[in-house]
């Protein structure tokens, strides 16, 4: 049977499918095999799993599959300015003199941030003969970068 998109009618098939004594409380899989039997609507499997993900029954009854997480570590304060400083990008921005992402580089001292435009395309040497004359010029090589490891640093450069 067709089910057209009704958030109410969609819940109450699920729940009859899914949270009923009757049913057991089933997985994801086996809701979208019991669910698929007799109703189809667009986006269903996608619809369940997300519905089932959102059962907090189910979020207490699971048993987690990964390691235990580890203590936190502490990012030790920098002794001075610019001897530690941090970088990221913000990407895919509207398009502003042939640029479209930025490099924010803030030293964690200070806190003071410099946003450099870059191009869509720009490679790590690209990046690096940018940070020259915007950063490095001012205040020297720091000590200590701090970066999310983008793919860019971790490849050839």
């Amino acid at each position: 049977m067709y089910i057209p998109e009704d958030e109410i009618l969609q819940t109450e098939i699920a729940q009859g499918c899914h949270d009923s004594l009757a049913a057991g409380d089933f997985g994801q899989e086996k809701t979208i095999e019991i669910v698929t039997r007799d109703f189809y609507w667009k986006g269903l499997e996608d619809w369940i799993r997300d519905y089932v993900r959102s059962c907090d029954e189910c979020q207490h009854s699971k048993s987690p599959r990964h390691a235990k997480y580890g203590l936190l570590q502490p990012v030790e304060v920098p002794y001075a300015a610019w001897t530690s400083i941090s970088t990221d990008f913000i990407t895919q921005q509207p398009e502003s003199q042939g640029k479209t992402q930025i490099m924010v580089v803030v030293d964690r001292f200070t806190k003071m941030a410099y946003f450099i435009g870059l191009h869509e395309k720009a490679t790590v040497k690209d990046i690096a003969d940018t940070f020259l004359p915007e950063v490095w010029k001012l205040h020297g090589l720091p000590t200590k970068i701090m970066s999310d490891m983008d793919a860019r640093f971790s490849s050839e450069f």
